[in-house]
This record gives C-alpha cells, structure tokens and sequence, in this order.
C-alpha cells in the first residue's frame, strides 16, 4: 500500500492541464517504490540470481480520468493510493488512484522484470533474486490488464485479431474494435536522449505518450488550420484534452534510433476523438508500442481532425 498527497503547480501543470507526463511518471515513481519495498531492496541493487543488474519494463499503462485533464487546476490538491500485487516471479501490477476536487484519475500498471545485454533491443526477461521477500499479494490467474495486453500484442505483432466479438479494449466508455483504417500518414521522430530517456538509458515508458502527441500534433495541425481556426485553436496541443491513454509496450529503442509514428485509427464521438496509434523503428520494422487515447475537443475540433484533405 502506498499514499502521497500532491498540490499542483508549475511542475505537474501544463497547456492548461494537468500534465500527463508528470502524471505518468508520478505514477510510475509510485510502482517502482511499492515494488522495491515489497522487495525489500534499494532499486539499484535489484539483481537475478547470477548478479545481473535488473530494470522494471512496463507491458502495459492504464489511465482513465472521470473529467478531462484541463479540469485539475493550480493549487488544488491530488491524493493519491496504491496497491501491488503479482502473477509468477516476474509480473508486478499495481493501481493507482488519484483524487481531486473535480475528478478522478485511475491507472493500472503492469510491469516485468528485464535485463539488458548489450543495446536497448536486447532485453530480456528475468526473476529477481529477492523475489522470497515478497509479502504482495499473489494474484491466481493473470489479472483483466495482463490479459488485454495479449490481445492487443497478437493482433499488433502477430495480426491475430481476437478470436470472440468482444472490442479489442474498452476506454473512458469508448469501445475500440480490430478494424483499422489507416492512412498513409507516417510521422518520423527521432529518439532524443536528454528527454526521451530514464536515468537508465532507456526510452522512457513515459516518452511513448509524448512523443505520440507530439507526431500528433504534426499531422492535426494542419487539419484545424484546413478547417478556417486560429490562435489557439488551430493547435491541438489546446483544442484537445486527453481524458484516457491505455499503451501496450512490445519493444524500446536506442539514442538516435528514427521511429516511425502511424494513425491506426480516427474516429469521433461527439466531443471526443479516439485514436488508436503505433510506434515501430524504422531501421528493423519492429513495432514497440500501441496506443489508444481519447481525448476531449473543444468547439467542434474533433470532427474538423477527420478531415484529411
């Protein structure tokens, strides 16, 4: 169990909002502590049984908010609490759940323990050796979060889809089906160090949202511009809100390493815009991430974004 109480300023605010990547590595940070104390082990000298270094490598994180992200203000207070539990000697889950004034922030993480042989594509599945120590509750079956990863990495690896008629996940309220409709719009990034990093010298499970919006933002601009809006809103860093972000990690990649960003699918629902996206590198084709994001748009700027000519 672990608790934290946040009073939100400059740091965890930004565009207006309630930052999602401070929120993300707030998160995180919460894991990572109930793991090594569950561990009863400073995170630096988490070892396997031969004395290889271990990392924490989060498969899956799970953010719903109960009110879009611009509705948490400066100076209004978030609580936190969390729990951990575990499935086999390697799978760590957690939830976290942050409160405020105007709403509610849920997140489900699922995290394995992995070493690295030599590059950051060398990463391999590993047991801590302190794992006896553990008091978290064993899990007997892979929880509902372990099980949707699976899903979602046979269809997005394998092109398995899911063999029921189930949606591939549920999100805010907003189902998401198999069925891409994909366009050809590609958006290269190039994996920067001084903030796509962890003190690890990994690509940081919190980069992948960013580095989303930031491709984002590069293929919807023009669209709200298209549509005759100014200012602000011709910026979907302003006209849309996140609410929701469910990412899937299959991979990571290495300093300089271009990946390739693609919509999976666009899709409007009033006021809310559903995109389903994929990150893969562009030196082997290897997908590292899907994601699924709902956002909320103001005046009108979700259907003007399904406009792409």
């Amino acid at each position: 169990m672990m608790d934290a109480t946040y009073n939100l300023g400059m740091p965890q605010l930004i565009c207006g909002a309630l930052s999602e990547r401070w929120l993300f590595k707030e998160a995180g940070d919460l894991h990572w502590k109930m793991l090594t104390s569950d561990l009863g082990v400073p995170s630096g000298e988490l070892a396997d049984e031969t004395g290889e270094r271990l990392y924490a490598s989060f498969v899956r994180f799970r953010m719903e908010s109960t009110v879009p992200l611009s509705a948490y203000a400066e100076n209004e207070t978030l609580r936190a609490n969390g729990v951990l539990s575990r499935f086999g000697d390697k799978r760590f889950f957690s939830e976290v759940t942050f409160t405020g004034t105007k709403g509610t922030i849920k997140i489900e993480m699922g995290t394995v323990f992995v070493t690295r042989r030599t590059d950051n594509k060398s990463l391999s599945r590993a047991t801590p050796q302190q794992l006896g120590r553990a008091k978290s509750k064993v899990l007997p079956a892979v929880p509902t979060l372990g099980q949707g990863y699976q899903r979602i990495k046979r269809l997005a690896l394998e092109g398995t889809a899911p063999a029921d008629d189930r949606p591939l996940l549920e999100l805010a309220g907003e189902r998401f089906d198999a069925t891409e409709n994909a366009t050809d719009d590609v958006v290269p990034y190039e994996v920067n160090p001084f903030y796509d990093f962890n003190g690890a010298s990994l690509l940081y499970f919190a980069s992948y949202p960013r580095i989303h919006d930031v491709c984002e933002r590069a293929l919807f601009n023009p669209r709200l511009a298209r549509a005759g809006r100014a200012d602000q809103r011709a910026d979907s860093a302003f006209a849309l809100k996140p609410m929701a972000r469910d990412i899937s990690y299959f991979g990571n990649a290495d300093a300089g390493d271009r990946l390739a960003f693609r919509l999976r699918k666009v899709e409007a629902v009033g006021s809310r815009l559903k995109v389903w996206s994929s990150l893969s590198r562009e030196k082997d084709g290897e997908r590292i991430a899907d994601l699924f994001t709902v956002k909320e748009a103001s005046d009108g700027a979700a259907q003007a974004l399904l406009n792409t000519k």
